[in-house]
C-alpha cells in the first residue's frame, strides 16, 4: 500500500508581503447606490436618543436652518430629508428644481438601503440632536467675546468662543469703527508662540497660523465677505506680525469648566501671586 510522503514544513514563516502578489485579482467595484453622507445620517436602526443640551450646545436642527437660510434662501426644506440634506453642505447653487431633485436621488438611495423607517427615524433623530457649534459669528451682547482694537491701525482683533469641550476659541478682524467682521484687511502673518511669561512650559517652537478657510483648501478671494475666522485654543499666546510695523502679541483667555472645578474642590490651593518682579 502507497503512503503519501509527509508534507514538508517550512522551517520559517516570514509576513506576508503584498508587493509579490501577481497584481492579476482585480478590484471590486462598489456597487452600491449613493447615499447622503455619514455626517448626516445615521445609520443605525436604533439611534441614540437625543443628547440633553449643555453650556455652548445647540440643537442640530437650527444649525442646518441657519445654513439654509444663508445659502439656499429660494430652496424651502419639505421634510426633515430635505433640513439634513441642505444643512450640511453649502456647495451647491441655490437652484430649487435642481436641489430637489439631488435630494430625491439621495433619499430614494437611502430608502433603498436602509427602509423607509429607519430613514425618517434616523433623519429626526439626528435633528433633534444637540451638539457644539464652533466657528459662528458672535451676538453682539455675549460676555465671552473680546474686541481689542490693533495698534496703529482701522481694524480690532476679536476674540469669540467655539467649541467649549475641545477648548477652542475664534478670532477674526473687525472695523473698529463699525463693528463688521472682514476678512484679512491688511497683509499680516499670525503666529502662534511659547508664553513669554513661562516659555519653559510651553513646547520651544513656534508655528504659524492660517484661517479656517484656508486651511480647508478655499481661495482667499473665494472666501464669503465676513466669514474668515482662525481657530485658536484658550490660552495659546499668538503674535500678529505686520510689514512696517511693531508686532501686536496676545493671549486667549482661558475658560474656567465647572465640571473641572469640580474635581478640585478636594484640596487646598495655597495663595501664591501668578507673576512677579525678577
Amino acid at each position: 500500500m502507497k503512503t503519501k510522503p509527509p508534507r514538508k514544513r517550512n522551517a520559517t514563516k516570514v509576513p506576508y508581503d503584498a508587493s509579490k502578489r501577481d497584481g492579476k485579482r482585480k478590484a471590486v467595484a462598489d456597487t452600491k447606490p449613493p447615499i447622503a453622507s455619514s455626517s448626516t445620517l445615521s445609520v443605525d436602526p436604533l439611534p441614540k436618543p437625543p443628547t440633553a443640551p449643555g453650556k455652548g450646545m445647540v440643537l442640530f436642527r437650527d444649525v442646518c436652518l441657519d445654513v439654509i437660510r444663508k445659502f439656499y434662501p429660494n430652496t424651502k426644506p419639505r421634510n426633515d430629508f430635505d433640513i439634513v440634506q441642505l444643512g450640511s453642505q453649502t456647495k451647491r447653487a441655490d437652484d430649487p428644481e435642481a436641489l430637489y431633485a439631488w435630494i430625491d436621488e439621495c433619499h430614494k438611495s437611502s430608502v433603498e438601503i436602509l427602509g423607509r423607517e429607519v430613514t425618517e427615524h434616523s433623519v429626526k433623530t439626528l435633528l433633534d440632536t444637540y451638539m457644539e457649534q464652533t466657528g459662528k459669528k458672535p451676538v453682539e451682547d455675549d460676555p465671552l467675546v473680546f474686541v481689542r482694537p490693533i495698534p496703529d491701525c482701522k481694524y480690532s482683533i476679536r476674540l469669540f468662543p467655539g467649541s467649549l469641550s475641545a477648548s477652542e476659541y475664534c478670532m477674526d478682524f473687525v472695523d473698529s469703527a463699525t463693528g463688521e467682521p472682514v476678512n484679512s484687511p491688511f497683509e499680516h502673518e499670525l503666529w502662534s508662540v511659547p508664553n513669554p511669561d513661562t516659555p519653559w512650559l510651553s513646547m520651544p517652537m513656534v508655528g504659524k497660523l492660517r484661517s479656517a478657510e484656508r486651511n480647508h483648501g478655499i481661495k482667499q478671494e473665494d472666501i464669503r465677505p465676513g466669514e474668515e475666522k482662525y481657530f485658536l485654543r484658550d490660552g495659546q499666546t499668538c503674535v500678529l506680525m505686520r510689514p512696517g510695523k511693531r508686532p501686536v502679541r496676545f493671549t486667549v483667555p482661558v475658560r474656567r469648566r465647572p465640571e473641572l472645578q469640580e474635581a478640585t474642590e478636594a484640596v487646598d490651593v495655597l495663595d501664591l501671586p501668578k507673576v512677579v518682579d525678577a
